[in-house]
């Protein structure tokens, strides 16, 4: 039945099969010949361009009226990074709230299930691990923003990883907002702890004219030390988002080029019509996960530092001496 068919339909399944390959040859003219392994959704969007063009325009017109914008690719392929980053999200949320909500039904003094140990066990490492930098007390409150930094941006870099997946962070767009994220918090945090010590933080601590020994002259170098200060430390402020997510946007991207390039060349033709694939790119697949791992615990690490570099330098250095 399925011969009979295809032979009294030759025609439509060639003219369906040139259109996917041209809507394949299409998408790949707008993404700025960055390689990449393929991912399910850009598939799915890719076939669909050969059997059904106009909703395929469709789409393409309705992603591209929600300013999607993907400077390596198309507006399509950002709108991608989003539904990667939801399913990410998702599988997170459902892994932690289930495995507390078995733990609040389980008996407390009942032995701990797999679950509920893994995340004892990262709890643990997390708090030892920035309270070390933020100090104890310092550490416990911030600890589920650069702990949830951590996980997630590694679990996101890790989607790059499995079979038709796509690592959200590959995107500067995506990176960007998580580091604002850190800016708003990171001000906020030091704001909030003591407006008058976060604004004596941009002109530092500076001498006094009886220390410099200048006379009138000290009062105006001070002056002059004061507004210098004040313009780097606001220039310090916005670098740093800026480099957190250059740093994870390039570092992510090159390990997807590297995936990419190396997974073109699975299909080697021997002759024609005989061709043997050989996942050359498998050795980079463990690269790419200690990467991930690797710049996951940068930017959380980053992002903690950045907290104790804006808290009031009073509080910070009490607790130290504690």
């Amino acid at each position: 039945m399925l011969a009979l068919w295809l032979a009294e339909h030759h025609e439509e399944v060639a003219e369906a099969a040139n259109g996917a390959h041209e809507a394949a040859g299409h998408a790949a003219e707008h993404s700025a010949g960055v390689p990449e392994l393929p991912n399910l959704f850009g598939t799915i969007h890719h076939l669909l361009g050969g059997l059904a063009p106009k909703f395929t325009d469709s789409l393409d017109h309705l992603v591209a009226s929600c300013k999607f914008n993907d400077p390596m690719g198309t507006p399509f392929s950002a709108f991608e990074n989003i539904l990667y980053a939801l399913i990410v999200i998702g599988f997170l949320s459902w892994f932690f709230i289930s495995g507390y909500l078995r733990r609040r039904k389980s008996p407390k003094d009942g032995p701990l299930s797999r679950r509920a140990l893994f995340s004892e066990i990262v709890v643990l490492f997390f708090d030892d691990f920035f309270g070390q930098i933020l100090g104890r007390k310092e550490g416990r409150k911030h600890l589920s923003f650069v702990g949830t930094l951590f996980i997630y941006i590694l679990c996101c870099n890790c989607f790059g990883l499995v079979f038709l997946g796509k690592a959200p962070t590959a995107n500067l767009s995506f990176n960007l907002g998580m580091a604002v994220l850190v800016f708003f918090y990171v001000h906020f945090t030091g704001i909030s702890r003591s407006p008058l010590g976060y604004l004596k933080h941009y002109p530092g601590t500076l001498p006094t004219v009886k220390e410099l020994g200048m006379g009138p002259a000290g009062v105006l170098l001070i002056g002059f030390m004061a507004i210098l200060f004040t313009i780097i430390h606001v220039l310090e402020a916005v670098i740093q988002p800026v480099s957190l997510s250059l740093r994870l946007f390039g570092n992510v991207l090159g390990k997807d080029v590297l995936l990419g390039v190396f997974g073109s060349l699975m299909v080697i033709h021997i002759s024609t019509g005989i061709a043997v694939a050989f996942p050359w790119h498998t050795p980079f697949l463990f690269l790419g996960l200690l990467l991930g791992a690797i710049q996951a615990l940068i930017f959380s690490l980053l992002s903690a530092v950045y907290i104790t570099l804006w808290l009031p330098h009073d509080e910070h250095h009490a607790e130290e001496h504690a």
